[in-house]
């Protein structure tokens, strides 16, 4: 059956999108007109702008000025639980409006951190940390080992958006079968161990092991010269008996529920990152992936910038008397 119309083709699209509910694509074939033109529509009726109305966009321009900009995202840092529709609601604006502002702002919309709340025993054990890290110029910083483990899930890590045209949509396959492994390494200085990969829940007689496998990698680092090794308080850690075995081998004090003043977490993420944009589909290619990032980021040359802003983390710790930093 032939529609004819004989309206204006915006009053079409507004009926036929809003009320009809019918697909972009299809209205354009309806209504005569390209698909950009009907997108473009789209986008100015979700942002709540009149197709109809000329005058809008200097209106809206005049609407959103700095000083709105400013306090919608101030709410925000004050009300981080508010929805954009709600703020939107009460600025007489649209949400994706404000959503777009947010964005601008820096501002990103994803899931909360839980921690621990610091005692002030925690955060003293934190300032004194942070100052044998620096005594006699930072000699610490350079001789030790920062490690811990990772968890990483192939459903974790696969990305959910991508850039794709109206009428070509980006697929993607589902995993098959769900896999998480565990890795555990170190990063010093001077380089960094190899990267473990393992499957089972830590224990202290596999954190045993996977330390002593790896013992003669950070000698090799640090030959005939004592150096640390930093681990966090994981039950699995406890005391390490090859301790009595390498004399020049020594675990630091490290203050508990202090993630932010182990470098190697930062590291974790960017791996993470790379190995999501490797989209793997199996435990091999997940593996693969994983190693192969892990020797390109722990080379020497790219290791060395996570040492230098962690003497001025530690700085900050003192400063801010143990108070938990943003990293």
């Amino acid at each position: 059956m032939a529609y004819v119309f004989e309206i204006d083709p915006k009053i079409q699209f507004i009926v036929l999108y809003q009320v009809a509910k019918i697909k972009p694509s299809r209205i354009s074939k309806l209504v005569n007109v390209s698909e950009r033109t009907i997108y473009s529509w789209v986008k100015k009726v979700e942002e709540g702008i009149n197709i109809l109305d000329t005058t809008q966009k200097a209106t809206r321009t005049q609407k959103i000025d700095a000083q709105l900009r400013q306090n919608i995202a101030s709410e925000a840092i004050n009300r981080p639980f508010i929805s954009t529709r709600k703020l939107a609601a009460e600025r007489d604006i649209s949400h994706t409006s404000v959503r777009t502002i947010l964005q601008e702002e820096g501002m990103k919309y994803g899931k909360i951190h839980r921690e621990t709340r610091l005692s002030a025993e925690n955060k003293q054990k934190r300032v004194t940390f942070s100052k044998e890290m620096l005594a006699y110029k930072g000699r610490k910083i350079k001789n030790t080992f920062y490690s811990d483990e990772m968890g990483i899930k192939l459903s974790e890590i696969q990305k959910e958006k991508a850039w794709q045209l109206p009428r070509k949509k980006v697929k993607r396959q589902n995993v098959v079968q769900d896999v998480k492994v565990n890795c555990w390494a170190g990063i010093s200085w001077n380089g960094a161990t190899s990267l473990h990969i393992f499957k089972e829940n830590l224990t202290n007689n596999l954190y045993q092991g996977i330390v002593q496998e790896h013992i003669k990698e950070m000698q090799a680092l640090y030959p005939n010269k004592t150096f640390y090794l930093q681990q966090d308080n994981h039950p699995a850690h406890g005391r390490l008996d090859l301790l009595d075995e390498y004399q020049n081998f020594k675990v630091l004090d490290f203050p508990p529920y202090s993630p932010d003043l182990n470098i190697i977490e930062n590291l974790w993420a960017t791996l993470k990152d790379r190995v999501a944009q490797d989209a793997p589909r199996t435990e091999n290619r997940l593996v693969n992936s994983l190693r192969t990032h892990w020797q390109e980021l722990t080379k020497v040359e790219n290791l060395k910038p996570y040492f230098r802003s962690f003497e001025e983390r530690l700085h900050e710790c003192i400063e801010k008397k143990g108070t938990r930093l943003p990293y």
